[in-house]
């Protein structure tokens, strides 16, 4: 994909490859704003790396049933991706264009849109409970492990919902540094203390997962907050 998008650069497009001077000045504003999602990024796999290790540290049958929650967690993430690639895309267009009621419109047809998705997704998951785990396992053990917290994952898809689809508005909006503090603080202010909390009390997966869950509330929750503090008073003004 990356040699194709490449050739496609540079055979179908006037963008020039060479150096020149003087350097463009949102270069550095790009850089920041990279290094922001690379921090992001860091806090992010942190929290899935932790969560792999305790799973592991439970035993076999748990890190299976992980293994295919996760799977499906990812899943659904990437299935409901294309509304925050939208998002993305048309939301920058909309704030260079101050356009603030179609991109308040716009906000809210890719929640619901991704929130009808993800309806659907749960009614999928709830009718084959069962089915969906033998795709992955014949092992009882790990079955009974993983349909153990499926439910928790089901029922966390809305809250996943929002979050996917704002952050991937967000970024189109530029507002790089804002989720990167977002994640930072959902991963080592929610997600990690929580995760602990829970190996103490002996709550095994189900504790992992709620932790997930937990982590997706602040995430979402954070940018539902932000996007109505900036922009409905521009809203009104206009």
């Amino acid at each position: 994909m990356a040699i194709l998008a490449f050739i496609l650069l540079v055979t179908k497009t006037d963008v020039s490859l060479k150096l020149k001077f003087p350097i463009h000045p949102e270069l550095s504003r790009l850089v920041i704003m990279s290094l922001n999602l690379f921090v992001r990024a860091l806090a992010l796999n942190t929290a899935l790396i932790l969560a792999v290790r305790e799973a592991t540290a439970l035993g076999d049958k748990y890190i299976g049933a992980h293994t295919i929650a996760i799977n499906l967690w990812l899943f659904a993430a990437f299935f409901i991706d294309g509304f925050a690639a939208a998002g993305n895309i048309l939301g920058g267009k909309l704030l260079g264009a101050k356009d603030y009621k179609n991109l308040w419109l716009l906000a809210k047809k890719i929640v619901v849109y991704g929130l009808i998705v993800s309806g659907i997704l749960m009614l999928l998951s709830f009718v084959f409970y069962k089915p969906i785990g033998l795709l992955f396992s014949k092992e009882a053990p790990v079955l009974h492990a993983f349909y153990a917290i499926f439910y928790i994952i089901i029922f966390g898809l809305p809250l996943n919902t929002i979050a996917f689809v704002l952050d991937g508005l967000f970024k189109g909006l530029g507002e790089m540094k804002y989720l990167r503090n977002v994640l930072l603080s959902a991963t080592f202010l929610g997600f990690i203390p929580f995760l602990f909390i829970s190996k103490a009390a002996g709550w095994g997966l189900y504790g992992i997962w709620i932790a997930f869950t937990i982590w997706m509330l602040i995430r979402g929750g954070a940018l539902v907050w932000k996007f109505n503090q900036k922009f409905r008073p521009l809203l009104q003004k206009h």
